[in-house]
């Protein structure tokens, strides 16, 4: 078996509304549950989680283990090692130009394609059981390359960053947008929610996949409907919610 999960950039250009789930918190055994779930996919996330390289080589092995598709969320200088141990996609934050998404794409892809340093030794290719041309092939073709538009910036110059080619998708930050649009935390409000649905169309016009975070399954099926078909929800507001509803419960007189 590849070491390598290569099914996702092949599902981003089908028509199907892939449900994900963001893992902050560095633990296999919450990738091997998101698995046993049935999610899509999972976002190892290594911007604003704690996990260290270790943390995120054993995340992905559950989620090799459990047969959910493994992308990290990671910053630019760490495409490369997060790649190396065998990350299925990347996940860049803060995207605000198209020089920035070819460089993205760039350290994502062996050349000729892109200028990803090789090394034949790493899990990605099996230690060197599945090195050379299978290996560059595979990661080539199979590792998928997500961008985040998270500012006003970004979105004005949406159109210039999705005609960078190697781009599988696309995700809109809320969060992130609603500070930049000056609506600290308002997430739904009309201005970001137009931002965002500004950007889907723009990124079906292209025949990028758009994302959105979906906080909760009613969002999920509310952008789904609008286009997006890359959609996580955040593990941990799942449990803190779970959480304070079963001591709630249980409080109950």
């Amino acid at each position: 078996m590849n070491v390598i999960d290569t099914r996702l950039p092949e599902l981003l250009r089908g028509e199907r509304a892939l449900l994900g789930m963001f893992v902050g918190l560095p633990s296999p055994p919450l990738v091997e549950m998101c698995g046993h779930a049935g999610v899509d996919f999972v976002i190892i996330d290594n911007e604003h989680g704690p996990a260290h390289i270790e943390s995120t080589e054993h995340m992905l092995r559950a989620a090799r283990a459990s047969g959910v598709i493994p992308v990290v969320r990671t910053l630019e200088s760490d495409i490369l090692r997060v790649l190396d141990i065998g990350a299925s996609a990347i996940q860049v934050p803060q995207v605000n130009s198209a020089e920035q998404a070819k460089r993205i794409v760039a350290a994502a892809k062996y050349p000729p394609i892109g200028m990803r340093g090789a090394a034949f030794s790493t899990r990605a290719a099996g230690y060197g059981f599945f090195a050379g041309d299978r290996h560059i092939a595979d990661s080539n073709a199979g590792t998928a390359v997500i961008v985040m538009t998270e500012t006003r910036t970004a979105i004005e110059h949406i159109d210039e960053i999705l005609a960078v080619p190697g781009i599988d998708a696309v995700f809109f930050g809320p969060n992130d947008l609603s500070f930049s649009f000056g609506h600290p935390g308002q997430m739904s409000h009309p201005e970001v929610v137009a931002a965002i649905e500004h950007g889907i169309a723009r990124a079906l016009a292209h025949r990028v996949a758009p994302g959105v975070l979906a906080v909760t399954p009613e969002d999920f099926h509310r952008w789904r409907k609008k286009g997006a078909r890359y959609l996580p929800m955040v593990l941990s507001g799942m449990i803190g919610n779970a959480l304070r509803a079963t001591v709630a419960a249980a409080r109950e007189k």
